[in-house]
């Protein structure tokens, strides 16, 4: 209960922090949450599609004296400045279905990133502040913009992650036909998890299970992208690499600043920022197991190189194909520093 409560304030936290800070791209005529809910966005936040089909399916479903009894007790506009559209009463019910979606992908993120630190026998402790640590500092990386998809986002890649240690097949097959549908770009998550599987199927088995699960995920991104096709803008923005090459060339890049949580903070790729990540890996990776670090290997391989082509400068919440591994570096990195502070052995 106690673990329960710790995790239900740190994911509310989190939501809030990203809430205060972008809303649900309330008013936006691209990717806005009235757009997206009424699958009217422009490409590729289109096809996003999930939680917008989700909540779409919980209005049709929920029964009208129920619905209102949620809509007049739950106010997001009481709270957030930002949520703008919630107020509008044919959105209301979905946009708070949505809202929750987030905040519960996030309390589920918790469990699971615990469940797999405990399972490389990190520490009780650190196995439980590391995922808090990162989840709480996922607004931070929310910069340039940042959607309700990202926090279901990290529940998929968790879970999948933890799926793969356990050798389920048929599990991971499944879930990549949903998280596709939450965004396109778990198509690439899916090659890391390859080291992960060869734990507990044979070489053939888990190559297997990786092409039939990348499979599955490409013919849902296809699927989705026929149904989707006359919807107005581009599969993918595609202009980014050239300015990306200059604006990392230029001191500046890593001295901007924004707001997150109300307070001044460093934006994109700060200086300090960068500081930081450098520590944990240099922390952690001789003692990081070396499945995990092929899986991270594996990830920066696809990631940065899509990152540097299509998006903008400093977007780090598009780093999201290492995020789980950087999970696992906090808590290597903690784990002897825990140890020694409370004298408690975690072999």
């Amino acid at each position: 209960m106690l673990l329960f409560t710790l995790f239900w304030i740190t994911a509310a936290a989190s939501f809030s922090g990203f809430m205060g800070k972008w809303g649900l791209r309330d008013g936006d005529k691209r990717f806005g949450i009235e757009v997206m809910l009424n699958a009217t966005a422009h490409k590729p936040f289109a096809y996003r599609h999930l939680a917008p089909m989700l909540a779409n399916f919980a209005d049709s479903m929920t029964p009208e004296p129920l619905k209102k009894y949620v809509t007049a007790r739950i106010k997001p506009e009481n709270t957030f400045a930002k949520a703008t559209d919630v107020i509008n009463p044919k959105l209301r019910f979905r946009y708070i279905v949505i809202c929750y979606l987030s905040f519960v992908s996030l309390l589920l993120s918790l469990f699971v990133l615990r469940r797999i630190l405990l399972d490389l026998r990190i520490g009780d402790t650190a196995s439980i502040v590391a995922p808090m640590s990162f989840v709480l500092a996922l607004p931070y990386v929310q910069t340039i913009g940042g959607y309700y998809y990202d926090s279901i986002e990290l529940f998929f890649m968790s879970l999948a992650f933890l799926i793969a240690t356990r050798g389920r097949v048929l599990l991971l097959v499944t879930l990549a036909l949903a998280a596709t549908c939450n965004k396109e770009t778990f198509f690439f998550y899916l090659p890391t998890l390859y080291p992960l599987l060869r734990q507990r199927l044979s070489p053939k088995s888990a190559l297997t299970t990786t092409i039939l699960a990348i499979l599955a995920a490409g013919i849902t991104n296809v699927l989705l992208k026929v149904a989707l096709f006359d919807s107005p803008g581009v599969a993918a923005e595609t202009d980014h690499f050239l300015t990306n090459i200059r604006s990392y060339l230029r001191p500046w890049t890593y001295l901007h600043y924004e707001f997150t949580y109300g307070i001044i903070s460093p934006k994109g790729t700060f200086l300090g920022t960068l500081a930081i990540v450098a520590i944990v890996v240099l922390r952690s990776w001789t003692r990081c197991p070396t499945k995990v670090r092929q899986h991270i290997v594996i990830a920066a391989a696809l990631n940065v190189p899509l990152f540097f082509a299509f998006c903008q400068t400093g977007e780090l919440r598009n780093l999201s194909l290492l995020f789980v591994g950087f999970v696992i570096l906090i808590g290597l990195a903690l784990d002897p520093i825990i140890t020694v502070s409370t004298g408690t052995s975690t072999m």
